[in-house]
């Protein structure tokens, strides 16, 4: 199995406490038990042509289309699944972005990538190049809400990892640093977001941050047990006394935090060195009764990756190969899965989530 993508850096961010910590769960258990749970009322499956991207694609579901974002390019698909457009291509000319550090949907359907190297490419829904915008600063990634426009950089020599805000005239209008000195995993998008809110999810720690009007606040603390990061990894001199830590460890590093007003969801890699495996924990929590419920993962199962992706206020999606759905249990829970074809590249899930009680 592949190696978790690693990346290392810096969270500095003052925060405020909470008292409750949620203590996490190991019972192991399998994705037909996760999608079967009370949460989902029911599961639409939506099958995808044309183009095979790999499990880190990011997606944005909006205006009744699926954006998904690769390592090296952007498509955009139909509510049927139907191929529509290939969004830009990756390289150095004028109309091309050198990589996809975030994806912004604009309202009127037009599609922004934005590529590290500080510049913002916009596309229209066919994939024609209407223009690129440049910014001041150079950021790792970038997020955008209710017009104000998010930038996550780091210490690229020697410079402290921060986040800056900017307007859409391009002035930074405020900067937010330091709390937490410790190096950060991230296994996925730093950035989610919850009305008006920016979630932080730094991969190394059991912490999730909000953002609010300038200041980072503590939302959720987890304690992994067993499966905590050693102290010493925060003690590590370099990138290779780090990297060896971790593969003589198993370690539980969070992938994804997705949240709206009813629910919140956690989606956690348990990372075993040794053996060169990774299982996927699954937290939800219905909000209106404020428990939190786990899925361990089994050796094996389709929901052992980097599945969770995307969260709005009626669904939660997933995105699955459909050849690792070939399970007899998962095919007896999916009778349409009998009806996937060769030519069928992805899969997403489509979770309807019940009204909470």
């Amino acid at each position: 199995m592949k190696y978790p993508l690693i990346i290392f850096c810096f969270f500095l961010f003052s925060c405020s406490q909470i008292e409750n910590i949620i203590k996490v769960q190991y019972t192991p258990s399998s994705g037909v038990e996760l999608l079967s749970s009370s949460v989902f009322e029911e599961i639409e499956i939506v099958k995808l042509y044309e183009k095979m991207l790999p499990f880190g694609s990011w997606l944005v579901v909006k205006n009744e289309s699926y954006y998904i974002a690769g390592d090296d390019e952007v498509h955009l698909f139909d509510a049927t699944g139907k191929h529509i457009a290939n969004v830009g291509v990756k390289g150095r000319g004028p109309a091309e972005y050198t990589s996809i550090d975030g994806m912004i949907i604009e309202d009127n359907g037009d599609i922004s990538i934005y590529s590290r190297v500080g510049t913002l490419y916009t596309y229209s829904r066919q994939g024609r190049f209407l223009g690129s915008n440049e910014y001041q600063v150079s950021s790792r990634e970038f997020a955008r809400i209710n017009g104000f426009n998010y930038h996550f950089f780091g210490n690229g020599k020697g410079r402290p990892y921060q986040l800056y805000i900017s307007d859409n005239q391009n002035y930074i209008i405020d900067s937010c640093i330091a709390a937490i000195n410790a190096t950060t995993f991230i296994l996925g998008s730093v950035f989610s977001e919850y009305g008006n809110a920016l979630i932080l999810c730094p991969s190394d720690d059991g912490n999730i941050y909000r953002l609010t009007d300038g200041e980072v606040h503590l939302s959720y603390k987890f304690n992994f047990g067993m499966y905590h990061i050693p102290d010493e990894y925060y003690r590590c001199r370099n990138v290779d006394e780090t990297f060896n830590l971790v593969l003589s460890n198993t370690i539980a590093f969070k992938c994804m935090f997705l949240e709206n007003q009813k629910y919140a969801f956690l989606e956690t890699c348990v990372f075993d060195g040794k053996q060169e495996s990774e299982r996927m924990l699954y937290g939800i929590l219905e909000k209106a009764t404020s428990t939190w419920k786990w899925y361990f993962m089994n050796d094996g199962d389709f929901l052992n990756s980097y599945n969770l992706k995307y969260l709005d206020d009626s669904y939660l999606y997933f995105i699955v190969y459909p050849d690792l759905m070939k399970d007899a249990s998962i095919a007896e829970y999916f009778p349409i899965l009998g009806t996937l074809d060769e030519e069928c590249t992805m899969v997403i899930l489509k979770c309807k989530l019940a009204q909470s009680s």
